[in-house]
């Protein structure tokens, strides 16, 4: 004997992972304020320069004064972040923004580097990424999702993160603010545990 099939179980799983996939997609296209001096490429404009105003892996916006015509497909060079390319989606006489396109590597290396270029100056780093990290000095306050302070020692900080010494160990994914910074708790360590850090999202 079958066992009758719940398709309304089984359409509410399906909303809930759609419900999920974009939720996440909206996490990793937060534009963050990020203000790069640049070149662009454009059919009607031909080459000019430009100056990014926000960004993320998805979009971009850019102050111009000699902006591309709506629905032109650019080609954008920015220091540390790379070529970018996208479509014009809208343009006036300041600047324009673009829908920026390509893999999604591509995607997740600008995401890297979007988070490098914003936290660089932040944190006192240089661009130098082959020593990443730098050894931390001092105690931290870190504040957990449920108003929990942790009081912990710096063991190091880099432009991605920061790990910390002390007894308590947060639940692994946890959100947590260090300072004026947004993370997550990445791994745990042996004496302590380690945070990523988020780019924050542009409150504009």
């Amino acid at each position: 004997m079958t066992r009758p099939v719940d398709l309304s179980a089984r359409l509410d799983r399906r909303k809930i992972k759609i419900a999920a996939r974009g939720a996440e997609e909206r996490r990793r296209h937060r534009r963050v304020r990020l203000s790069l001096t640049g070149r662009g490429l454009s059919p009607s404009a031909g080459e000019f320069t430009c100056t990014l105003v926000d960004v993320s892996p998805g979009g971009a916006r850019i102050s111009s004064k000699t902006p591309p015509e709506k629905g032109e497909r650019v080609v954008l060079l920015f220091d540390g972040l790379g070529r970018m390319e996208g479509e014009v989606l809208r343009a006036g006489r300041s600047g324009f923004i673009v829908r920026l396109q390509g893999s999604q590597r591509k995607r997740d290396r600008l995401a890297d580097a979007i988070t490098w270029r914003f936290n660089m100056q932040r944190l006192g780093l240089d661009e130098d990424r082959t020593a990443p990290r730098k050894p931390g000095r001092g105690r931290a306050k870190i504040r957990l999702r449920d108003g929990v302070v942790i009081q912990a020692d710096v063991i190091d900080v880099s432009i991605s993160g920061a790990a910390f010494a002390c007894l308590e160990r947060p639940r692994l994914g946890e959100a947590v603010r260090v300072g004026d910074m947004q993370g997550h708790v990445a791994r745990w360590l042996d004496n302590g545990f380690a945070v990523a850090f988020d780019p924050p999202a542009d409150r504009s």
